[in-house]
C-alpha cells in the first residue's frame, strides 16, 4: 500500500507542477497493476493509465511526458 501512495503522490505532484489549477482523481487496480488517473479542469476531463513498472528506475521521464501529453489533450478536448 505504501508503494501505491507514493505512486499517487508522484502523479499528483507532477500534475500540480504542470498545471496548478488541474484537479486529479486516481484509482489503483491491484489485479492489473495499473494506476488510472483522471485530470479535470473546468468541465473538461482526460484519462491516463500508467503501469506499475512505469514507476521503476528511469520512469520519471515517462511519467512527466505522459502528464504533459494528457494536459495537452485536455486543452484540445471539447467541453462536455
Amino acid at each position: 500500500m505504501t508503494e501505491v501512495r507514493r505512486m499517487k503522490a508522484t502523479i499528483e505532484a507532477a500534475i500540480k507542477r504542470a498545471d496548478p489549477k488541474a484537479i486529479t482523481s486516481t484509482f489503483y487496480d491491484d489485479a492489473s497493476d495499473r494506476l488510472f488517473v483522471t485530470i479535470f479542469k473546468g468541465s473538461k476531463k482526460v484519462s491516463v493509465t500508467l503501469r506499475g513498472r512505469d514507476f521503476s528506475n528511469g520512469g520519471a521521464e515517462l511519467i512527466d511526458r505522459s502528464i504533459e501529453d494528457a494536459l495537452t489533450r485536455l486543452q484540445n478536448t471539447p467541453i462536455g
